[in-house]
């Protein structure tokens, strides 16, 4: 198809480097982040026994949508793969649409930040918290201007000592957990009523969240039919399964009353000698963000790179530079995850709207789900993933309908986000309308 040769010929100055490990690695990476940390606690305070349960809810919230986008991701591979899914599906203009939001929910960038500085500011106290924060922010920036693959090797790194904290974490936990807490049936899983646990599971999304956006590197990976989907499910089930545990220890081994609302820090007090707790708020803590933030630095960019050369963007905007990384669109970003650090902005409400504004965008390249098969029969029946019409529709269906609900969630108690949201995209479609004509000449040319 004209789109497929299109794909092909935007992503031929990028490095085809990253294979199944690397992937795992970024995707881990991605899921394995801030949210573990903060939203815990958080949880806890909702749904008490349950929150284990929870964890579980939202990985299976999440695996629909990854389902869809794994079968996107590998019967047509791109760089930018969510966003040439929305073009090529649904249209141009919807597509420009949703990486106009993808943009705006990169302010999540500052949040990994300044979380990241909050760990070690409580292990070294006197830090200069914005100097910390705006530290790895430009270290995670450098090492993705230095090559995806310098980026996936420092990620590596970080996901190993990540999942050895974790790990500890559950090992050193479960010997201390009292069970006759999950022992109370419906009343005790569900404490507050079911609409409460699943506001729980919801906003656990944003945790066990975050290896669809490994469709965004298919024009540099080795072989995305094969490795794409078996990257997004395993990483996916993997965290899930692990965060499962480490609910259990964080309800289980305190009271309830104790651990509501906050992080894992009391409970790691608890369960590990001296040397080990370091480890873990450095190990876990620490490099969970940090992971989360070189990860998004990776994938970000490359539906920009791709709407650079429709013309929707300056073309010099995508420019690429000798290690193979499109730099001007890496400094953009740096930028918007600066602004909120360097002028200390509500970093929970610039947060929580970046996390809202996440689940709104990524509804665009989940719907096409329901017109590959009618748009690209030829490209599924090569496609090494195998998934049925109706088992991807249904499955597209459950996911839309998950993400609309976590959205409307994550939003309800902050004021004026949806006006903000509407004000936004207002301007993003006048923009969009107004530069429609250059983006046909360019596409003549």
């Amino acid at each position: 198809m004209e789109n497929d040769e299109k794909n092909t010929a935007q992503s031929t100055e990028l490095r085809r480097v990253l294979g199944l490990g690397d992937l795992m690695g970024i995707g881990v990476g991605q899921i394995i982040g801030s949210g573990i940390m903060a939203l815990t606690g958080i949880t806890i305070a909702i749904t008490g026994a349950g929150t284990p349960l929870a964890f579980i809810v939202a990985a299976i919230l999440v695996i629909c949508p990854n389902l869809v986008l794994a079968v996107l991701g590998s019967a047509v591979p791109a760089t930018g793969g969510m966003y040439t899914y929305v073009r090529d599906y649904i249209g141009p203009k919807t597509g420009f649409f949703y990486l106009a939001l993808l943009v705006a929910g990169q302010l999540v960038l500052a949040m990994f930040g300044i979380t990241f500085a909050d760990y070690a500011c409580g292990l070294v106290p006197g830090l200069p918290k914005t100097l910390v924060a705006f530290g790895i922010l430009t270290l995670c920036f450098i090492m993705n201007l230095l090559g995806v693959d310098m980026a996936a090797k420092l990620q590596n790194v970080l996901v190993i000592i990540l999942a050895a904290a974790m790990g500890l974490f559950v090992v050193f936990g479960l010997p201390k957990v009292d069970w006759s807490v999950f022992s109370g049936g419906i009343q005790t899983m569900m404490p507050n009523g079911f609409v409460a646990f699943m506001t729980g599971a919801s906003l656990l999304t944003f945790a066990t969240g975050g290896a669809e956006f490994l469709s965004e590197l298919g024009g540099e990976m080795k072989n995305p039919g094969r490795d794409l989907p078996r990257a997004m499910i395993y990483s996916t089930v993997a965290v899930a399964v692990l965060y499962a545990f480490i609910g259990i220890v964080a309800v289980g081994v305190l009271p309830i009353d104790v651990v509501a609302g906050e992080t894992l820090i009391p409970v790691a007090q608890a369960i590990f000698p001296k040397p080990l707790y370091y480890f873990f708020i450095v190990g876990g803590g620490m490099f969970a963000v940090a992971s989360t933030l070189n990860a998004t630095f990776t994938w970000c960019t490359k539906g920009l790179l791709v709407a650079c050369e429709e013309g929707w963007l300056p073309k010099q905007a995508g420019a690429i530079s000798k290690r193979g990384t499109p730099w001007v669109l890496l400094i953009i970003f740096y930028i918007i995850g600066a602004i909120p650090i360097l002028t200390g902005l509500d970093i929970s409400t610039v947060a929580r709207l970046g996390n809202g504004v996440s689940l709104i965008y990524v509804l665009f390249p989940i719907a096409t789900g329901y017109l590959i098969y009618k748009k690209n029969p030829e490209a599924m029946a090569k496609s090494t993933f195998k998934v049925g019409p109706t088992a991807l529709y249904i499955l597209t269906t459950i996911a839309l309908i998950g993400y609309i609900i976590a959205a409307i969630l994550n939003f309800s108690d902050i004021a004026g986000a949806w006006q903000m949201m509407l004000g936004y995209s207002v301007l993003v479609i006048i923009y969009t309308f107004l530069r429609e004509k250059h983006v046909k000449k360019t596409s003549v040319q």
